[in-house]
Order: C-alpha cells, then sequence, then structure tokens
C-alpha cells in the first residue's frame, strides 16, 4: 500500500504559539509581569460590568496571592429576584414541613438553625433565571422526556382503538377511543415546557439570611445545604447538576427578597479571564493582571436577552462605589445620538469617576470601519476611556490560524472616531481577541473570541497592573490614584500605529515609567474639558459637511480643568472643612501656562494660553477650502505645559474634516481604480445632492494583469450622521466576497458587479468606506459608481432638509400633496398609497408614585431612594396573533443617553401572567389570543418631581393590519369625484426641478373596525422603483353617521289600518309605569332570597301576563334564581346550588317555559334557515320576538339539562358537596345494569330523560354556540354518566383554545381549564396531568410580577 505521506513533508513545529492565546506582549504587559512579579494587579479590584461571571470558571477562583479571585456575584437587573411570601410557622403537628408556591410538600433539614422559627418561601421559574444555552439544552431535554412518555399513551391508546374496533361492534366505545386519540394529538400539538419551577426557603440562623432551592423539584430539603450570601460565606452551589450551570444568593430588605444569581451568558466570563485569570498550573492561559481580584456585576437582563437595563447600570454603579472597585470593565454598549447626556452617564462620571475614583474602561464598540461609529458608553463619554480593537502577530498565529501573516492593525469591524461631537472617540487601543476562560455551563475550558469587548478588558488588565504597582510603591501620596493620571500616562506613552486619527496601542511599562517620573507632579490628577463654544455640545472641531468647508472657520474654544475629588469633600462627611479646605487650595493654586501649537497648515491658533481653576477660552482658524475633496483630514491644535513640554500634550482639540465631493447633475459619482492590499480601508465623501432620497452604490472588481490574488472579503459601509440620530439611522453596511466571480488564474479578464442601496438624506455627507477585511490576502482592485435619486414633497424641497412623512387627514374628503425630483429625471412614476399599521394611543388607567427601596437604590447624587413611576394600560385585542408594538416617544429608545434612570414595560394577559418584558428598545410582540391586557411601564428617577408630569403619559400602540389598505390617489383634483376619469396615475418622467400634485381621496371603504376617531393609520407611498419609499400617515376621520330609516318609506309598506282612538297621554304614562314596575318585580324575582316569595311572586306575575311571551320572561327568571351557576359550574357542585327539589322544580319551569315559547321559536328557525328578510317595521318585529323566544327557550333547556343531570347524580348515590365548580362523580353506576331490577329504579329514568333533553337542546344550539360554557357545562355531564371522558375533553379543550383572555371570563376560563384536570384525571392520563398541573403555576399566577 502506498504511503500517504507526501515526501516533501516536514515534522510540525514543538512548540505551540501559547503567547498568543491571551496576548500580553504587545502591549508590554507579559514584560512588565516579568519585571515586577508582585504588580500583577494584586491589591486591585476590578468591577466588571457584564453578563455575570460564572463562579465555576476556570482560572477564576484565586489570585496570584492566593485570594478568592472574585469577591462578590451581584445580579443587579433585579431578573433572578424571588419575591419571598411573609413569615411563617410550621405547623406543631409538621414542624419540619411547609408549603411551597408550586403545592409541593417542602420538607426541611432538621440541622437548620431557625431561631426564630420563621420561614419565607418563594418560588422562580427555571428558564427565568437560566443562560441560553442551558435553557435551550433543559428545553430539549424535557421536550425529548415527555414527548416519548406522550408517544406511550397515544401508542397505548391507539392499540386499543384497533382492538376493540377489530373485536366488537360496540361503536360507542370505539367512537370514545377515537375522541381521545384526537384529545391527545391536540393537547401534543399545543404542548409547550414551561421548565422546572424552583421552591425557595429563606430564613435567618441567628447571624445572617440563609436559604435552600429546591432544585430537584421534589421538595425533599432534608439534607440540603442552606446557602448564606456569598461574599459573606463564598457559597456555591449548582443549579443544574447536568449542565453545570452554578450559582450564588444574595439577600434584600431585611430578607424579603432572595436574588439567585446565575449568568446570562458567557461573555462576562471570558472578559474576566482575559483581565484577571490565574491558572497556577498553566501560566500560559493567565490574564493580563492574574493578583486582580474580581467583582461581578450583570447588567444583562434575563428577562430582556441579556440587554442592559437602566436599573442594572446604576445599581452596578452604586456597587461599585460600595465595594472600592479601583477600575471597572465595561464591554457593552449601544450607538448613541448625544454623546455625554444621560443620567447614567453623568452619574458615572461625577461619582464613579471622579469623586470615588474608579478607573473606567469601556469598549468602542464593533460597528466599523466608517467613522464615527463609536458607541455609548465606551467612545461617546468624556473620561471614561474608549478602547478599540487592535490585532498583532501573535495574534495572527495563535488566535487566527493564519498561513501568511498580514502587517499588524486595526480589526476592519472595530469602530472608529471621532465621536458625533468631535472628540477623539476611540482613546487607545488594545489586542481584541484571546482565548480565554468560559463558562462551564457552555463545556468549554477556554474560548476564542474577539471584539472590542476583548479588547477592553486586555487594557483594563495592563491598567490594573499600573494600579497594583502604584499602591505598592506610592500609597504614601495618595489613598486612590487618580483615574485622569492613569489616562494622562497611558495617552502620552502610546505606540503609533498609523491609526488614521491618531490614538495608539497600549504600552504598560513606558507609562509607568511616565508614572514613576510624574509620581509627585500632582497636575497629573488634573484632566481637561475642551468645548467648543455655540456648537451645541461640541468636544472637537467636526467639519463634515459640504457648507462646513466651504469657506475659513472661527471657533472659540474653552479648555477648563477637572479636579479629581473624594466621598470626604462632601458637607456631610466634612464637618471641620479640612477636605473642602485641602481641595478648594488646590483649585486656588492652579495655574498653567500653555503653549499651544498646530499640527498641521490649514489649522490656526494663538501661541499661548494661560489656564486658571475656571479656564479659558482662544480662538482657532481652520481653513478646508484648499484641501483635497473627498478625503478625510486629521490635526490637533496641541496644549503643552510650558514648563514641561517635554512630557507631551497636557490636552488636545481634535479637529476632523471630512471635505466631500460635490456632485455634479450627472447626479452620480464614480471612484476608479481603487487598489487594495490586506488591512487597508479607503473612504471616500460625497455631498448627497438636495432632494435625494436614495443612494446605489455599485462595486465593480475586474481582473487585470496586476490583479491575479484570490477572493477576498470586503466591507462597504456608508453612513450618514444627522444632529441627534444615530449612526445606524442613516446606514449601510455589507460583506461581500470580490473576486468570487472574477477570479482567473493566470490574470484573464473578467468582472463582477455587487449592487446596493441605502435611503439618504439630501445636503449631508455621505462617508463611503471600502475596506478588504483584515486576514485577506492579495492585491485586488475596485470601481465604486455612487448614484442618487429622490422625489420628495415640495416642502421638504423648499427647506432642502430631510424628506418629511406626508399627513392625510381622512376629514378632509380630498387632501393634495405635491412633490418634486430635485436630483436627476425620474421615470416611471406610478405612485401608490399602502396602510399597514393603526396606531392608536392609550392614557393609564393608574399611576403611583413611590421611593425604591434603599438598600439597592440609593441614588448616590442625591443620597435619597431613586423613585419609580407605575403606570397601568388596558389593552384591548379585537383578533388573533395581532402584532403589537408599544413605545413611548421621549422616554424608551434611549439607555445611555436617556434622562431617566430607567424605563421598562411587561405585557400580562388577564390571568396576570407575564407574556413579555421589554426595556428601552422596545419592539413587536404577537398576541396569540385576543382579549385583554394590562400594561404595565416603569420609569424610574431621582426626582418625584419630574416623575408626577409623566402621570398621563399616552403609550402609544401600533397593531399591524391583517391586511394592508389602500388609499386612492389621483392625478388631478376632477378625477377623485369622476368615475370615468379613474385609474392609476402614472408619469413616464419627471424633469429635473419639476413638480407633480397628487390628490388622496381620504375615504376609505375598509377602514379597520377598531380605528377611531383621532386614530393614524401609517405606511409609505412609493413613487417610484429607483426612489425611496416616504411614510404616510393618515387621520382617522369622524365616523360616518347611518342613516335614519326612510319613514316615508316604512309607511308605504304598511298595510293600511282602521283607524285606532286616540291614547291619551294620561293613558300612555300609566302604561309605561306598569311596564316598569313589572321589569322590577321581574328583576325580584331573581334577587330575592326566600323561595315561598319567589312563587307567590311568580304566580301573581305569571296570572298578570297577558301574552306567552311575558310569562316566558317571568318563568325564564324564576329558572335563572335556581340555577345561578350556569355558566361555571357541573350541576352537581356546590357553586350550582342544587338540591333534589330545585333541580325538579327547574325541570318543571323549563317545560313550561319550552311550551310557551316552542310555537314562536320555530319562526326563528325559519328566518335563518331560509335567510328571510325583513323589510317592514312589522316584521322585524316578528323577528325580535322570535329570536328572544329562541333564546328562552334555549335557556330553559340549558336548565332542564344541567337539572336532570344532578337528578341523575342524586339518583345513583349521594354526592359528598364540593368547593370546586367542576368536582367529577361517576355517574356510570346509574346506568350499570338497567335490567337487574324490576323496580321502577329512578337512576336509569333519570339518566334517559337527561339524554333526551341533551338530543333535545342540541336541535337548538349549534357550532360555536353549542361551545359555550353554559351549554358544556349542561352536555358535558352526558358523556362522563357513560365515562366517556375522551368525548367530554374534546369540547372542552376546543373552547379552551378559543376563548379570549378576558376579565369578563375569568371565571369561565378557570373553571374549563379545572374541568379538563378531572377530565385527563379520571382517565389516569399522569403524564397530561402533572404537565398541566405544573402549567397552571405560570398560566395562573397569584400576582402581577415585579417590573
Amino acid at each position: 500500500m502506498a504511503s500517504l505521506k507526501s515526501s516533501a513533508s516536514t515534522s510540525p513545529r514543538i512548540e505551540f504559539p501559547t503567547h498568543g492565546l491571551l496576548p500580553r506582549a504587545d502591549t508590554q504587559a507579559a514584560d512588565f509581569v516579568r519585571k515586577h512579579p508582585k504588580y500583577d494587579g494584586r491589591g486591585t479590584v476590578v468591577a466588571i460590568l457584564d453578563t455575570g461571571i460564572d463562579p465555576a470558571a476556570k482560572g477564576l477562583q484565586v489570585t496570584s496571592d492566593g485570594k478568592r479571585k472574585v469577591v462578590d456575584f451581584i445580579d443587579c437587573t433585579g431578573s433572578g429576584d424571588v419575591l419571598l411570601r411573609p413569615p411563617q410557622k410550621c405547623s406543631d403537628e409538621k414542624p419540619l414541613e411547609l408549603t411551597g408556591p408550586s403545592g409541593r410538600t417542602l420538607r426541611l433539614n432538621p440541622e437548620w438553625t431557625n431561631p426564630t422559627g420563621e420561614w419565607r418561601v418563594g418560588s422562580k421559574w427555571f428558564y427565568d433565571i437560566a443562560p441560553a444555552e442551558v435553557k435551550a439544552r433543559v428545553r430539549r431535554e424535557r421536550e425529548s422526556l415527555f414527548n416519548k412518555n406522550a408517544q406511550l399513551l397515544a401508542d397505548s391508546v391507539c392499540s386499543q382503538k384497533h382492538a376493540a374496533k377489530a373485536a366488537t361492534s360496540d361503536a360507542n366505545k370505539c367512537s370514545e377511543l377515537d375522541a381521545q386519540a384526537d384529545v391527545l394529538a391536540t393537547m401534543a400539538a399545543a404542548y409547550a415546557d414551561q421548565g422546572p419551577l424552583l421552591d425557595c426557603v429563606v430564613f435567618h440562623d441567628g447571624e445572617q439570611w440563609r436559604a435552600a432551592v429546591d432544585i430537584d423539584e421534589t421538595g425533599d430539603l432534608t439534607a440540603a445545604k442552606a446557602m448564606g450570601a456569598y461574599k459573606h460565606t463564598s457559597d456555591v452551589a449548582l443549579l443544574s447538576k447536568r449542565h453545570l450551570l452554578y450559582y450564588t444568593l444574595n439577600f434584600y430588605n431585611n430578607g424579603e427578597i432572595l436574588s439567585i444569581v446565575t449568568s446570562v451568558g458567557g461573555h462576562s466570563t471570558h472578559v474576566a479571564g482575559i483581565v484577571a485569570a490565574n491558572h497556577p498550573d498553566e501560566p500560559q492561559n493567565n490574564g493580563v493582571a492574574p493578583g486582580a481580584q474580581l467583582l461581578s456585576l450583570m447588567i444583562g437582563d434575563h428577562r430582556v436577552g441579556s440587554l442592559e437595563t437602566g436599573v442594572g447600570l446604576t445599581r452596578a454603579a452604586i456597587a461599585i462605589i460600595e465595594n472600592g472597585a479601583d477600575l471597572a470593565n465595561m464591554s457593552y454598549g449601544e450607538p448613541s445620538a448625544t454623546p455625554n447626556l444621560g443620567q447614567w452617564v453623568q452619574l458615572v462620571r461625577q461619582e464613579v469617576i471622579r469623586r470615588h475614583r474608579c478607573i473606567f474602561v469601556s469598549s468602542a464598540g464593533n460597528e466599523g470601519p466608517a467613522l464615527s461609529t463609536v458607541g455609548a458608553p465606551g467612545g461617546c463619554t468624556d473620561d471614561i476611556i474608549g478602547v478599540g480593537a487592535y490585532v498583532g502577530y501573535e495574534q495572527m498565529k495563535a488566535d487566527h490560524a493564519m498561513t501568511e501573516v498580514v502587517k499588524d492593525t486595526v480589526f476592519t469591524w472595530c469602530s472608529r472616531g471621532p465621536s458625533p461631537n468631535g472628540a477623539r472617540g476611540v482613546d487607545i487601543y488594545a489586542p481584541g481577541s484571546a482565548i480565554a476562560s468560559y463558562p462551564a455551563y457552555i463545556r468549554e475550558r477556554l474560548h476564542l473570541a474577539n471584539g472590542t469587548s476583548m479588547s477592553s478588558p486586555n487594557l483594563c488588565g495592563c491598567l490594573a497592573l499600573l494600579v497594583s504597582a502604584w499602591k505598592q510603591e506610592y500609597s504614601s501620596l495618595t489613598e486612590k490614584i487618580s483615574p485622569f493620571r492613569i489616562k494622562n500616562a497611558i495617552m502620552a506613552t502610546a505606540k503609533d500605529i498609523s491609526d488614521e486619527l491618531g490614538a495608539g496601542l497600549m504600552q504598560t511599562d513606558d507609562a509607568w515609567q511616565f508614572l514613576k517620573k510624574h509620581a509627585k507632579r500632582s497636575f497629573e490628577d488634573v484632566s481637561y474639558s475642551v468645548n467648543i463654544m455655540e456648537t451645541n455640545g461640541m468636544n472637537g472641531i467636526y467639519l463634515r459637511n459640504a457648507q462646513d468647508s466651504s469657506v475659513a472657520r472661527h471657533f472659540q474654544v474653552r479648555v477648563g480643568p477637572i479636579f479629581p475629588t473624594n466621598p470626604e469633600t462632601k458637607l456631610e462627611n466634612d464637618p471641620s472643612g479640612a477636605n473642602g479646605e485641602e481641595r478648594s487650595q488646590s483649585m486656588f493654586d492652579f495655574e498653567q501656562r500653555v503653549v499651544l501649537t498646530c499640527s498641521a497648515s490649514w489649522v490656526r491658533a494663538p501661541e499661548a494660553l494661560y489656564v486658571g481653576s475656571s479656564g479659558n477660552i482662544f480662538n482657532a482658524v481652520v481653513d478646508a477650502t484648499n484641501l483635497e475633496p473627498g478625503r478625510l483630514h486629521v490635526a490637533t491644535i496641541d496644549g503643552y505645559d510650558s514648563l514641561n513640554v517635554d512630557r507631551g500634550p497636557i490636552f488636545s482639540v481634535p479637529v476632523t474634516v471630512t471635505k466631500p465631493h460635490v456632485v455634479d447633475s450627472s447626479a452620480c459619482i464614480r471612484f476608479e481604480g481603487l487598489r487594495f492590499n490586506p488591512t487597508d480601508v479607503l473612504r471616500r465623501f460625497v455631498s448627497v445632492p438636495s432632494g435625494a432620497t436614495r443612494a446605489t452604490i455599485t462595486v465593480t472588481s475586474r481582473n487585470s494583469s496586476v490583479q491575479t490574488s484570490a477572493p477576498a472579503v470586503f466591507y462597504l459601509h456608508c453612513l450618514q450622521l444627522s444632529p441627534q440620530d444615530r449612526f445606524t439611522t442613516y446606514e449601510l453596511k455589507k460583506r461581500a466576497q470580490v473576486g468570487h466571480k472574477s477570479y482567473v488564474a493566470g490574470g484573464s479578464s473578467a468582472e463582477q458587479k455587487e449592487k446596493f442601496v441605502m435611503n439618504v438624506i439630501g445636503n449631508v455627507t455621505l462617508e463611503v468606506c471600502v475596506a478588504q477585511f483584515w486576514n485577506q490576502l492579495g492585491t485586488h482592485e475596485v470601481d465604486v459608481l455612487v448614484e442618487f435619486s429622490g422625489i420628495v414633497p415640495a416642502a421638504a424641497a423648499i427647506s432642502g432638509g430631510r424628506p418629511t412623512s406626508v399627513v392625510v387627514d381622512g376629514n378632509r374628503g380630498v387632501v393634495r400633496a405635491d412633490f418634486a425630483a430635485l436630483v436627476r429625471p425620474e421615470y416611471q412614476v406610478t405612485p401608490s398609497a399602502t396602510l399597514d399599521t393603526l396606531r392608536t394611543a392609550l392614557r393609564p388607567v393608574e399611576a403611583t408614585i413611590a421611593p425604591m427601596e434603599l438598600e439597592r437604590d440609593t441614588h448616590p447624587l442625591t443620597g435619597a431612594a431613586i423613585y419609580r413611576l407605575v403606570l397601568d394600560y388596558k389593552l384591548s385585542t379585537k383578533a388573533e396573533n395581532a402584532n403589537v408594538l408599544l413605545n413611548m416617544p421621549g422616554i424608551e429608545g434611549m439607555i445611555y443617553e436617556n434622562w431617566a434612570d430607567d424605563f421598562t414595560l411587561a405585557i400580562f394577559d388577564a390571568n396576570k401572567r407575564r407574556l413579555s418584558s421589554q426595556t428601552s428598545y422596545t419592539k413587536p410582540i404577537t398576541l396569540a389570543k385576543k382579549g385583554d391586557y394590562l400594561v404595565r411601564v416603569q420609569i424610574r428617577h431621582r426626582s418625584a418631581q419630574d416623575l408626577k408630569s409623566l402621570e398621563n403619559q399616552p403609550l402609544v400602540v401600533e397593531t399591524k393590519l391583517s391586511s394592508p389598505v389602500s388609499l386612492q390617489i389621483k392625478k388631478s383634483l376632477a378625477s377623485v369625484f369622476t368615475s370615468s376619469m379613474a385609474g392609476t396615475p402614472t408619469w413616464s418622467s419627471i424633469p429635473v426641478g419639476g413638480r407633480v400634485p397628487l390628490f388622496f381621496k381620504t375615504e376609505l371603504s375598509n377602514l379597520p373596525g377598531d380605528a377611531a376617531p383621532g386614530d393614524a393609520l401609517i405606511g409609505k407611498i412609493k413613487l417610484s422603483s429607483a426612489t425611496a419609499d416616504l411614510a404616510l400617515e393618515y387621520v382617522v376621520p369622524a365616523k360616518v353617521v347611518k342613516k335614519p330609516e326612510d319613514q316615508g318609506a316604512a309607511s308605504a309598506a304598511k298595510p293600511e289600518k282602521k283607524e285606532e282612538k286616540e291614547t291619551s297621554q294620561a293613558d300612555k304614562d300609566v302604561k309605561q309605569m306598569e311596564e316598569a314596575l313589572r321589569k322590577v318585580r321581574i328583576e325580584w324575582v331573581k334577587k330575592t332570597k326566600d323561595s315561598s316569595v319567589r312563587e307567590k311572586l311568580v304566580t301573581d306575575l305569571v296570572s298578570a301576563s297577558v301574552t306567552d311571551s311575558d310569562k316566558a320572561a317571568v318563568l325564564s327568571a324564576q329558572l335563572e334564581s335556581i340555577d345561578v351557576a350556569s355558566k361555571n359550574s357541573l350541576p352537581w357542585s356546590e357553586q350550582a346550588k342544587f338540591t333534589e327539589a330545585a333541580a325538579k322544580r327547574a325541570v318543571e319551569v323549563a317545560d313550561r317555559i319550552v311550551d310557551l315559547t316552542y310555537p314562536t321559536a320555530l319562526t326563528s328557525r325559519l328566518y335563518e334557515t331560509q335567510q328571510a328578510k325583513t323589510a317592514t317595521a312589522e316584521e322585524k318585529e316578528l323577528k325580535q320576538n322570535a329570536d328572544k323566544a329562541k333564546e328562552q327557550l334555549v335557556a330553559a333547556l340549558t336548565t332542564k339539562c344541567r337539572a336532570l343531570a344532578y337528578i341523575a347524580t342524586q339518583a345513583s348515590f349521594s354526592c359528598a358537596s364540593s368547593e370546586s365548580s367542576v368536582e367529577l362523580v361517576d355517574m356510570a353506576e346509574a346506568t350499570a345494569d338497567e335490567d337487574a331490577s324490576s323496580d321502577t329504579d329512578s337512576a336509569p329514568k333519570a339518566v334517559k330523560d337527561y339524554e333526551k333533553a341533551v338530543a333535545q337542546l342540541a336541535q337548538w344550539v349549534s357550532g360555536g354556540q353549542a361551545d359555550e360554557p353554559k351549554h358544556l357545562f349542561a352536555t358535558v355531564p352526558l358523556h362522563i354518566s357513560k365515562h366517556h371522558y375522551g368525548q367530554a375533553l374534546q369540547p372542552v379543550l376546543k373552547w379552551l383554545s378559543k376563548a379570549p383572555l378576558l376579565n369578563a371570563n375569568a371565571a369561565e376560563r378557570k373553571s374549563m381549564t379545572d374541568l379538563r384536570d378531572q377530565l385527563l384525571a379520571k382517565l389516569h392520563w399522569t403524564v397530561w396531568t402533572d404537565h398541566f398541573h405544573a402549567l397552571s403555576a405560570a398560566e395562573y399566577p397569584a400576582s402581577y410580577e415585579s417590573l
């Protein structure tokens, strides 16, 4: 056999490049620790604001000096909270037993110490606190096991069915088995696993709170360990043994709240491993600062898919302060519209960073490579260090397995600055990939991940080394090093990596040398704010649009020092005033004599600037008129301490100019021959023409003599910046493989085109960024063509602003809107208007403002509790599977820039079950059942007064229409009204500058039934295939008033009658009074409690009645008083209040009603079957009387069935009463042996009478009416009497599946649910009875879940 080994093969390299697994060399961190082994982070605490660290992760157990690695695990979101019941004591009979919320009996451990004897119990759904990976595995396992058992049951029933059909001719038995098979199939199709429900027991052992969790769902806690709070006990336990999910505990509000702390994802563990993992046996896997301790702060909320929440962020800030963390890393963030704004941002800047001196590091984002794609907080918040992602040689070899390395670079996807306010955005770079610790529940010790989420903790680890060194060498100078001193050091010593905006790579040892050199220079503890005056919050000069660079621009720049502080300077902490005096003196003594330099000739500034503690202002001139258009131009105005110039700039004013190309009349621009090598990023800037709404970008790649490389992945990233809009508002980001169609070996020619489309706004610069992905090899050449088009409303054309939405007021009949083509001729313009969403507004039915708990929610800025406003809204849906989006403009849609502390929204059904939790970014939810819902909104803020203004805040509800509605558009006013001019308006072309009017006919024939006047239908106007759609809003008009009947026609249709004597007004009044009194007396038939009084009243009313209809009305009231719970109870239940005498009386009364109403009710049947028309008033009156008679007859037959079912039950045997409305009794004994005795056995006769009554009722009710609870509770007992539980279950399940979730039918739904469970128990289908028992806890919670 020939050898498979190539003769040219070589031996593999012996050493794996382990130094690149978690890169530390490029930042000098590895060399620094080698030089200073004890400066490895020991003595520092790093807070990790993330998804929560896994307590069992490798490398995160102990520090290099033997301390516990994680000082505490805190769920800041509250999603792991268990709201406990009031304290209770065990009974004397069962001193160690409690009943849990699940219904299980909890047997307690006799070894537990509980001096008070008081216990608190609560429960938590496992899926509410399990990370997605564990939840998915547990659900798969549970569903597989359940489906296996359910299928065994279904197979058994199927076998019985086939055997019965083969062995017997008993049709009833076969029908019942068919029904059982159908029921099993129906339940299996609707099965949904709710997951384990974990009971919890909490008590105080005399020293601290402790708790035990019933993770096995057995109730047996006799051998369970009661865990304390991790911070005090280090207690960690498994929540899922099979899946290695560990948890810790915390207790709040004096034991009223138990917090079960898990992890919402593996991200935090990986981040923590990069910062500070310590592997004593595998030091090559260590994090950057293995000696540092960690504080796990979970800000990702289980309820909203790990998204951060305002509550989580604020509590994390509080925890940082309370635990004295030296550093904080936050690898989280979102796009931001307004840098440096938002209550949380201000809280972190003022309290966490400046007052409590925590060095705060955050990821810049992964939204590049276009400019200004940094997110909040990392790239948009002063004082927070924003970190970009760098990739170097050792990462390429170890992490990315590259066959051929490229030059060290910034990752292509890394977000870039400047921030929208002109600030740097990315302060510094660090390695953005690592193979580091991962959670045990993911079953992976180490894991590779890329992102600024990895570069941020890498930098944070480097800073922990510096803080550790400072604490050990310079603790006598200051208790905690200033974050400003650290940031000054790393910015001054960063390594140049040719970043476009000047950010460098972290150099740990160089930064340490800088710190040592300037250790005694107090001014290093000062930072500087830069504000460009009269520019609405700009912190740098950012000229992006054409008008910005068309002339030389003059700016006033204000520079001022920012002094760090500490808690001791607060008035309440400084009774003597000494600390305040020291700070005031340092501000008084401060002065800097600054020399200014400009890095580019097109920027001018004065040579010198005196800066005192209040700052100073200087003038700067930026003349971009001669700069090359279409390119990025960057400069800085640097300020140096005139006495220490070698130190480097003490502040810098970033100057960024993106001078755009101006598009000519062709409305397009070409960039040809763009040549790329690995890691290259090319940017071009274009001023979008006024009136443009769409850009079409075509990327063409060619194979030529210079391009013989293999295919490569390219990014096309285009965006515009609009004031106070996120960069994602006008953005196109696509990933394409260039050369996969054009690559030909040997360089033969070929061509490949990729076309992309995006919406744009006029007069705003568009960046067109093309990048060859960093690890793609070879040289490639592409051409880029950008074409603009657009038709806009005339108002927008005049103003030159963004296209506004078109509003059509439905009350106006006809609405005219003019449109203009300003960019180029537009062809084949065929407008259409489609409305697909109903927008309504709800006002709160209840609003409450109250302070939060002090323990977790005391705001550091005020020292008082944060307040919360809770708003309740009633939402009703009229259709199943309603797609609903809820929003509160001005409050939701923001996290970091939000003026409020938090915005949370939850939707509950009529059973109080939470269907959805949402936070700042609301999203559509499908409400499967029509019904009544409660929407609860919580807004938190430190000021109760500010919240009070929101007590009547409307909630906007946007509901997708089941089918879109079209609004008619006409070309002229006349065509709106003239049928001969019908048709869709079309223009073959509209010239540049041409305007066309459109006329909207506002009357809608298919207006949604639940649309009320003042509501809005929203959709879009499509003008042509080449232009962007425009937003359309249609205001729902006043309702159409139905015309009254034509009295003349009605009179003409009536047959002539003989003239009757005119009735006097007095006689009319007497007649009306007598009729009103009669109705009152009939109502008292239902209300009176005394049976003899009722019988006399009925007798009198019947005697006084003239017509059969009047008599039937009296008897129907009597029948209703006998059977008071017909809608939601079985006849023999205590709730029904039947007695044998009452049941027999009900049968008698029902028979009388049937006799009185039957002839007239037949007329109603005639109208139904023949669909007879009622043209005259007399015919309508006749039909109304017939329908009323039928209604009375059906009600009588229904009660008769219930009464006969009760009589049959009593005749069979004595029934014990039950509080349940659906307690089942076995009626089958009544029919067991009908011929066994010749006596007049009343039981079989009663059952036969009942069966006949059911058959009679079936003649009058069918379809949906037969499925109503009042009829089901009358007819289902017949199936029960025959042991036909499957046939009884069929209509019950059908009703439950279709019944709307209304507050009004809550009792009926509960009764039908109980009936289902009783019937399943009779069938001994344990697999399903257990399932529905567990499901009931989820479907019918005792109270609304807290937000």
